[in-house]
């Protein structure tokens, strides 16, 4: 209920900024400050200039991309601004220069940055493409990690709508620091690290998304992140969705909030993972889960995840238990196929409460390719409500020592 009146929220400002926008408002088109579109000018300085302007008009502004193939980059789109409302109109295909790596500026591991920007919405059926970037940042040194193509740093009250994120190597969509934020109807195409990463975050929403990636997770929930509201997206070939406390610094932040409803795994190494690194020493919790009317087309991994003592290494020495906590998380109406028999691994860990209020309300996935194989249902410290039918039946499997 919550989050559908957050995003009823989120539309109605946007509505009203848009209404805004047609009555009053500053086009600035990038192609009048120079940029040439033909796929082979640098067109960074005109993009800047243009923001620019944009930016400093006291007025309901407008930043247009037309149709065109744009080469730019890196650019930090950056406020605060004095514009009421900024409408950034992206036709055209923006691409980074194979010849530039990803250095400097306000993030040096991002291609294209908004930072410090509210009341920003981005709209229309352009493509950014990060173009790969492996031959120009990794390999050369010249930055910690690969670049995501989009982040959006400390960004207010803003909408993502209708664009298509192509060939980021580092991720396509950062979201860190920022508020009211919601990524509608959005691609994202197969090559490249993260689908969407988000962080520190509150209300944000992703709907209507599809994302078919390789080899990383569709969506990504660190920590400090509260509101996190998910529901039509298509995850495809991927890893899923994580959910995770990553570390052990202590300084880590709590995740409350996260509604993930009505989306589809297909073909994804796993679905859904809620993790925490083994000996943890935040004393947080990861709470309020709900995951709900989910289909799972033909999964290739297990399905779903909790595991408390995550270490990917194998080399945590130490004997203290994880402090981070999971409770109240709910799974219900959750259903379709998978080749790997390991449908729920519950694995949590040994201090007192670690998991509480874990929920199965109506579950059934099918394994396909051979009928003599049991579907499993692990539990490790932790006994799960049930409700409704539960297929397989909660906690059929012996847990690994």
């Amino acid at each position: 209920m919550g989050s559908k009146f957050i995003h009823g929220i989120t539309w109605f400002l946007f509505l009203v900024a848009i209404c805004a926008i047609k009555a009053k408002a500053i086009s600035v088109d990038v192609v009048k400050f120079g940029a040439k579109g033909d796929g082979k000018t640098d067109d960074t300085k005109a993009f800047t200039q243009a923001w620019t302007q944009a930016c400093s008009e006291r007025q309901n502004n407008r930043y247009v991309i037309p149709k065109g193939t744009y080469i730019v980059g890196p650019v930090d789109f950056a406020g605060p601004c004095k514009a009421k409302t900024i409408h950034f109109k992206v036709d055209g295909t923006v691409q980074s220069s194979k010849k530039q790596s990803v250095t400097g500026g306000a993030h040096p591991n991002a291609w294209i940055s908004f930072t410090q920007v509210n009341n920003l919405f981005i709209s229309g059926d352009g493509i950014f493409d990060g173009q790969g970037f492996e031959g120009n940042c990794t390999k050369a040194k010249q930055c910690e990690q690969p670049p995501l193509n989009l982040i959006f740093a400390m960004v207010k009250d803003s909408h993502i709508q209708g664009i298509t994120s192509n060939n980021s190597v580092g991720g396509h969509i950062g979201i860190y620091r920022s508020i009211n934020v919601t990524v509608d109807d959005v691609d994202i195409g197969i090559k490249g690290g993260e689908g969407i990463l988000i962080e520190k975050s509150t209300n944000i929403n992703i709907i209507n998304t599809n994302i078919k990636i390789l080899h990383d997770n569709c969506v990504t929930i660190l920590d400090g992140n509260t509101g996190i509201n998910i529901e039509k997206m298509t995850c495809s070939q991927g890893n899923g969705l994580g959910v995770s406390v990553l570390g052990n610094t202590g300084k880590e932040e709590p995740i409350k909030g996260v509604t993930v409803r009505n989306c589809t795994f297909s073909h994804t190494e796993g679905a859904i993972r809620i993790q925490s690194s083994a000996a943890s020493n935040a004393n947080i919790a990861i709470s309020n889960l709900i995951f709900e009317d989910i289909i799972f087309d033909y999964l290739q991994n297990m399905a779903i995840i909790l595991d408390q003592e995550h270490c990917p290494s194998k080399q945590c020495r130490t004997t203290n238990p994880s402090k981070v906590k999971v409770e109240n998380v709910s799974f219900k109406n959750i259903k379709g196929t998978s080749v790997d028999p390991r449908i729920v691994i519950l694995e949590c860990g040994t201090a007192p409460d670690a998991c509480k209020d874990i929920r199965f309300i109506d579950l059934r996935v099918l394994v396909e390719g051979d009928d003599r194989l049991e579907t499993q249902f692990r539990c490790k410290n932790v006994k799960p409500a049930v409700a409704g039918h539960v297929d397989p039946a909660a906690c059929n499997t012996r847990a690994v020592a």
